[in-house]
């Protein structure tokens, strides 16, 4: 009996899976080097499995706020992982919903010249 699927349904979630464990290590790595002053602020970055949950947060751009990077090249990749996070969910979105709208149209219209009582043929 298979309990889970591991394997993403479509390859939009393949890609933010990606996109989370990526971004998520990358912070984590950067966050981690040596801080050029002794009094630098600690991160919060302190394992993989939360920065992959920053990621989360980051890429799907609900931005709770509860982890942000302190480095500058931190703060760079953040913005950058918006910036992928609007490409890989929001775009595409976009395209299905105005896709849907335009089908929508369509079969209303098709309905329309077509009541319910005769038959195409």
């Amino acid at each position: 009996m298979k309990i889970f699927n591991t394997a993403p349904s479509s390859p939009e979630e393949g890609v933010v899976s990606l996109a989370v464990v990526s971004f998520g290590s990358i912070m984590y790595t950067i966050e981690s080097l040596p801080k050029p002053c002794s009094d630098c602020e600690k991160t919060q970055f302190n394992s993989i499995l939360k920065s992959c949950w920053w990621a989360v947060i980051t890429v799907t751009t609900v931005g709770y706020g509860d982890m942000i990077p302190i480095s500058t090249l931190g703060k760079c990749m953040g913005s950058f992982a918006v910036f992928c996070g609007l490409i890989i969910i929001a775009l595409p979105a976009t395209i299905i919903v105005t896709r849907f709208s335009e089908e929508y149209e369509r079969s209303k219209m098709q309905n329309e010249m077509n009541p319910a009582g005769s038959v195409a043929m």
